[in-house]
């Protein structure tokens, strides 16, 4: 029998440092510790009586009681408080009180640096992001582009044409950069990857991600995005790319600016991402401070394999397929621990992988290092097992091969401080 969605996110996390532990107990020691802090919350009242009651009950799979409990401990300054909502938003999360848990999770976070939360957090995002396309989508005719501020920018995936299969995922990496990179403003309001993933998936434009300039401003209507970035990857014979992206108006159906093109080569791709960024900025009429054109130049990663590894997870979690996601995303953190976005994304699909099939598997693996031969199993026999052929341009990488379990081997660079 499957086990539930909860024992499966229990098995992600638990194992996780940062906070109190959210993982239920067995029936039997549950009530036990439930009846002993109701006593000594009886006997003595206190807010931490109140509080280890709370959370006895949330243990015990009492998800309705803890929170009756929990309460009135929500406003409470310091530990107590924090813990209550933490713990009440776990309850809610259980139950499907969506709204509470992202409350819940959020105070925690604002407090405390701990990465299970957040990984828990992206869960209930993504959940959120899903139900919101499915009711815009039901309410399409009521929805006025006209009434959306002109700061609000959505970015979907850029569609590849040309070259051969292995490079389908990079439109996918490079929208996430733009959108990292547009978001660096404060004069405008980017909408959240997972939201225009939620929309293109209901609309079954996410397996292709073809948004060209007939659909943008439908997308844009839907994710609530008054400007709508798209474009096109077009790899030519000897390796050249041209990347071409446009702004439209979801009200007008028009065009904003000019298209912005960029003619690059694989190996220059991150630095072409930059220069798409910043003409981007000036086609939006944003000028941006010298803090904030600095935060654009950081690049994420100085490793094109990661990079690749990073698009190859996107694509497969714009497909709603968190095990191959999280396994790319491994493989993009074993290549270069220092990539802050792979690690989140990683243990983000492993909390979205624990309902799926071979959910505990994957689930279990968010908390564990990340090792060649971890990524190696999770990626082959799979088609897209290999990064392909590539040259990290500049880096002083050693590279070790792994052999996988069946015929064949992959290559993994690897990053050393």
């Amino acid at each position: 029998m499957p086990l539930p969605r909860s024992a499966l996110l229990c098995a992600a996390l638990c194992a996780c440092a940062g906070g109190p532990p959210l993982s239920r107990l067995a029936p039997a020691g549950a009530h036990r510790d439930v009846d002993a802090a109701r006593q000594a919350y009886t006997a003595l009242p206190s807010p931490e009586a109140q509080l280890r009651l709370g959370e006895a009950e949330y243990r015990a799979g009492e998800d309705s009681a803890a929170r009756a409990t929990l309460r009135s401990l929500l406003a409470t300054p310091g530990d107590v408080g924090d813990r209550a909502s933490l713990y009440d938003a776990a309850a809610a999360d259980h139950v499907g009180d969506l709204d509470a848990a992202h409350r819940g999770y959020a105070k925690w976070l604002a407090a405390h640096d701990d990465g299970a939360i957040r990984a828990r957090l992206a869960d209930v995002d993504r959940r959120e992001a899903d139900a919101a396309a499915r009711a815009a989508i039901a309410s399409e005719r009521s929805l006025d582009a006209a009434s959306l501020p002109d700061h609000t920018v959505g970015v979907t995936p850029l569609q590849m044409t040309g070259g051969d299969s292995t490079m389908s995922s990079l439109g996918y990496g490079l929208a996430d950069l733009l959108i990292t990179d547009l978001s660096r403003s404060a004069q405008i309001q980017v909408v959240d990857r997972v939201r225009t993933d939620a929309v293109l998936t209901e609309l079954r434009l996410a397996g292709s991600g073809r948004v060209d300039s007939a659909s943008a401003p439908r997308v844009g209507r839907l994710i609530g995005a008054r400007r709508i970035v798209n474009g096109v990857v077009d790899a030519t014979p000897g390796g050249r790319l041209t990347v071409s992206t446009r702004v439209a108006d979801a009200a007008r159906g028009t065009l904003v600016g000019q298209p912005v093109t960029e003619q690059t080569s694989l190996g220059d791709i991150l630095d072409s991402e930059k220069a798409l960024a910043f003409s981007l900025f000036t086609e939006l009429g944003v000028t941006l401070t010298p803090a904030e054109r600095a935060a654009v130049e950081q690049r994420p990663t100085r490793y094109l394999s990661a990079f690749l590894a990073y698009c190859k997870g996107s694509r497969a979690e714009a497909y709603g397929d968190y095990r191959t996601a999280h396994a790319y995303f491994a493989q993009a953190v074993l290549i270069d621990p220092g990539f802050r976005a792979a690690a989140a994304r990683r243990q983000a699909t492993a909390v979205a992988s624990a309902s799926s099939p071979n959910g505990a598997s994957v689930a279990a693996a968010a908390a564990a290092p990340v090792t060649p031969g971890a990524v190696v199993d999770a990626l082959n026999p799979s088609p897209a097992g290999s990064l392909g052929s590539f040259r990290d341009r500049g880096d002083a990488t050693l590279r070790a091969t792994t052999e996988s379990k069946v015929p064949g081997s992959i290559t993994i660079p690897v990053a050393v401080p």
